[in-house]
């Protein structure tokens, strides 16, 4: 009957939009600082500061937080198109975040890949160049989920740095990052270059590279998702 023609369809639409990955993307900081401090990993005695301010472009005097909120959403629509279902922590520079609040967007949403969004600074201005960043094989936190993290973290250099041409660091393995500790789901630090670096900094802020930046994640996101 047409009744049951009409369930099927409905049922197979909600089949698809379960069937979508799910990430959740995490600009770095924010124009308004959420203040406080908050347990470095669940359980953990030590605090640390719930956000903090970032650091800005040296030359172009961008802060951070501009930055990658620019090229998050522009990250979203990528990703849309590419078929992922998208959820940002924040989607403008006036709202306080902490790193813990954060977190919980992506555990909340059972994240397939939960991609934080920063850039670097460095009191070497020549320093320059692209990092990842998860926690470590025996992290007190989230052990369970370091293989997937580290999958992710490894993709997104190796893509970003193929697509951008920038200087590969590493995979910086650490259990001092908040934000990372307290997430569920299979998470990366994603440091994008160094705005303490004149040429870098002004770099990525042409719309040029911002694409090249956007298109090296997205693939990076890509090729994690063939393998998890």
């Amino acid at each position: 009957s047409a009744t049951a023609d009409t369930t099927s369809d409905s049922d197979q639409e909600s089949q698809n939009v379960m069937d979508k990955r799910i990430i959740v993307l995490d600009p770095g900081h924010s124009a308004v600082v959420a203040t406080g401090m908050e347990p470095i990993g669940p359980g953990a005695s030590e605090q640390k500061a719930a956000d903090a301010s970032g650091t800005s472009g040296v030359l172009s005097g961008v802060p951070e937080y501009e930055l990658t909120l620019n090229v998050s959403l522009q990250l979203k629509e990528v990703l849309e198109q590419r078929g992922y279902q998208v959820i940002m922590t924040r989607e403008s520079n006036d709202v306080p975040i902490s790193c813990i609040q954060r977190a919980e967007v992506a555990n909340n949403a059972n994240a397939d890949a939960y991609v934080r969004i920063h850039a670097k600074g460095s009191e070497n201005s020549s320093a320059k160049g692209a990092m990842t960043i998860c926690t470590t094989s025996n992290s007190p936190y989230n052990s369970a989920i370091y293989g997937e993290s580290k999958a992710l973290s490894e993709a997104i250099l190796d893509k970003y740095c193929e697509v951008t041409g920038c200087n590969k660091e590493y995979v910086w393995e650490t259990d001092t990052m908040s934000g990372n500790n307290w997430s569920q789901v299979p998470v990366t630090i994603v440091e994008m270059g160094y705005m303490t670096n004149p040429e870098e900094d002004v770099l990525m802020q042409t719309a040029e590279y911002q694409q090249k930046m956007v298109q090296g994640i997205a693939d990076g996101i890509d090729a994690y998702m063939e393998n998890y």
